[in-house]
């Protein structure tokens, strides 16, 4: 999500404020003074009109290497859960999370630094700029990664004694791993700055693929422990970042002598305070993996980790084709018509979102169980009422794409993230009371809460600079029809977890559909419009669609 945004908002920079080599070319052909003023218009809308392509085929480039590392998740999965206990793919769930975390502050948000201050241009101009761009930002990261990582071992030192053995044993393989995931960010942030997109999304998709390969070839070399997915996982982004490194130092990119103190405070001025946002956005989706182990131990914790793990999968495709699609168009419509426009542009959107969404937690709330059997194998069955829960919350915090809009707009950064480690706080503020007195069950409603307050304080700030409506009756109509709709279905049983899955999964879109097309006017009139076209096609071939 954040990778699609940045790409998007990177490419419209580059089309707002930068001189591209398609302008300057059409220029080019002329005498300045020979210019006239249709042909420059003419030229520079042509150059817009490419950009604009070269920003559509990017986003689906990246786009689809993100579908393609989602399903591949889809086949480890399978694989995880039935290959490790439960317990232990709670404690590899948990050693993740811990290792996201301390990834990002020890990035220092240099990557986004990279993207800022990239300049392809000044570089071929310049040939002392490139190198010292590239050297500064990588032995940047590597400093910096370098620093967190001596840190975290002498905390890990000083706690050794809190710190349960399971876990501490796989601190090392995050110490290492947390210098090498900021490289690999750094050697991302330079593909991207490059537009080196199919090359960013091929090694993207072969590290996660190499990765899922020298985990099971570790298996019985070390067992089926933690510890060989953890092997795994480091030889293979070892062996990336070693060969990067090489290509780059090979090609005279790379060079130490070049590194620029100057720069490097510069960039962490600009990517220092990014790393709040990023970290607090961590903190809110898994700050409680600790507490569940702490109070319900490793046996719950991996029951979570998977109901958790399931339902952020689900959510991801989902909220990817969103970024791609909508925040680009809003910001257009921003530039070019103004906020009433774009408001009432993201208040349609929100609507039929809502109305999706609510249909597809219908779908999860009745196929859960099954699902998770189906894929994670019947020890996961117990988790499949968290599902529920989980779900709800990850599709109410998928809003912001749309109630966020005004603050995104404003670069209201620091507003974004205060709210998210608010919303944290109470996430684990909530789990610390509840966990010992609801068990599990405290893990998903605490997600549930935390993230529909978030979206109510993040919504809220955002509406003072671009209202968005809300149909709330339309929104009460959603909900009570997916209510019923899933309450009707999860009377249902077909004995396979298969068929379950899928004719349940029939079943609810049909009722839903159904529902909202007797419920809710708006519904219907976007029917009976939809139904006109095609007939209106269909009596009269001739006739040639629209274009957009």
């Amino acid at each position: 999500m954040v990778l699609a945004r940045n790409v998007l908002v990177r490419t419209d920079e580059r089309m707002a404020a930068c001189p591209t080599t398609a302008v300057d070319a059409s220029v080019g052909k002329l005498p300045s003074s020979h210019k006239t003023e249709p042909d420059h218009l003419q030229s520079a809308s042509s150059a817009v009109g490419g950009e604009t392509k070269k920003l559509f085929q990017h986003s689906s480039h990246y786009l689809a290497g993100m579908v393609v590392k989602l399903a591949l998740g889809s086949i480890s999965l399978p694989i995880f859960t039935r290959v490790f206990s439960v317990a232990d793919y709670g404690l590899i769930d948990l050693a993740q999370k811990i290792l996201l975390f301390f990834t990002a502050v020890s990035k220092m948000g240099l990557q986004n630094s990279a993207l800022r201050f990239f300049d392809g241009g000044g570089f071929a101009a310049e040939s002392d700029a490139g190198p010292r761009y590239y050297s500064t930002m990588f032995f940047g990261s590597l400093g910096t990664s370098t620093l967190v990582a001596i840190l975290f071992l002498a905390v890990r030192y000083f706690l050794k004694s809190t710190i349960d053995a399971p876990l501490a044993a796989l601190m090392d393989f995050v110490c290492l791993l947390l210098v090498l995931r900021a490289i690999q960010s750094m050697i991302w942030s330079f593909m991207r700055a490059e537009e080196r997109t199919k090359t960013y999304n091929l090694t993207s998709v072969a590290l996660k693929a190499l990765t899922i390969v020298a985990v099971c070839l570790f298996l019985p070399l070390v067992g089926r422990t933690p510890r060989a997915f953890f092997f795994g996982s480091t030889a293979v982004e070892l062996a990336f970042v070693v060969i990067v490194s090489f290509l780059l130092f090979r090609r005279g990119t790379l060079n130490f002598a070049r590194f620029d103190t100057e720069l490097f405070r510069t960039a962490l001025m600009f990517g220092a305070p990014l790393v709040i946002y990023e970290a607090a956005s961590i903190f809110l989706d898994s700050g409680d993996r600790l507490l569940v182990r702490h109070f319900l131990g490793p046996e719950a914790l991996g029951l979570y980790s998977v109901a958790y793990g399931l339902s952020a999968q689900g959510n991801e495709l989902l909220i990817l084709p969103l970024n791609l699609a909508v925040f680009p168009i809003y910001m257009r419509l921003w530039k070019s018509q103004g906020r009433e426009a774009t408001a009432a542009f993201l208040s349609a959107c929100l609507d039929v979102y809502l109305a999706t969404a609510a249909g597809l937690w219908a779908i999860a709330a009745v196929t859960s169980k099954d699902a998770l059997v189906l894929l994670a194998s019947k020890k996961y069955a117990d988790a499949g009422h968290l599902v529920p829960f989980v779900v709800a919350g990850l599709l109410i915090y998928t809003t912001h794409v749309f109630l966020c809009a005004g603050l995104l707009i404003y670069k209201k950064t620091g507003t974004m993230a205060g709210l998210l480690l608010f919303s944290a706080a109470l996430n684990i503020g909530l789990n610390w009371l509840l966990l010992p007195r609801l068990g599990l069950m405290a893990a998903a409603i605490a997600t549930l809460v935390s993230y529909a307050l978030c979206i109510f304080l993040l919504g809220s700030a955002s509406m003072r600079m671009l209202p968005v409506k809300i149909r709330f009756r339309a929104v009460g109509r959603y909900l009570l029809g997916a209510g019923i709709v899933s309450y009707a279905v999860s009377r249902i049983e077909l004995g396979s977890p298969l068929l379950n899955v899928a004719a349940k999964s029939a079943l609810v879109a049909v009722s839903y559909c159904a529902f909202l097309y007797l419920a809710d006017p708006k519904v219907r009139s976007a029917s009976a419009r939809v139904l006109s076209g095609w007939n209106n096609r269909a009596n009269h071939p001739s006739i040639a669609p629209k274009t957009i």
